[in-house]
């Protein structure tokens, strides 16, 4: 079966615009609550990379200004470790830092 290039123009055109938007997924973070599912999924993937097991976490958020921030904690291997996020009120996510304070090193 051969689809023309025009026919496979119109196909493409045709998709949603949603699919055409890189950002789609990336989505703006506006209060602190909203940041707090991004940083424990951050923080859990560099662990699970390492092929290290995570437990449980716990969360605090705050909003300063424009600054929008969590400070977390996690259990790792059986150890502690801390977390912290940032984000400008109303950044997309890709913006957010996060910075980990593992007694493991």
């Amino acid at each position: 079966m051969r689809i023309s290039i025009a026919t496979g123009l119109l196909l493409f055109a045709s998709l949603p615009a949603a699919a055409h938007d890189p950002d789609d997924h990336d989505r703006e973070i506006h209060q602190a609550s909203e940041l707090v599912p991004w940083c424990r999924q951050e923080a859990e993937a560099r662990f699970v990379a390492r092929g290290e097991k995570t437990y449980q976490w716990s969360a605090s958020y705050s909003d300063r200004g424009n600054t929008l921030s969590v400070e977390g904690r996690l259990r790792v291997e059986g150890r502690d470790v801390k977390v912290q996020c940032r984000i400008a009120r109303g950044a997309r996510e890709h913006y957010a830092s996060i910075e980990i304070s593992d007694p493991k090193g």
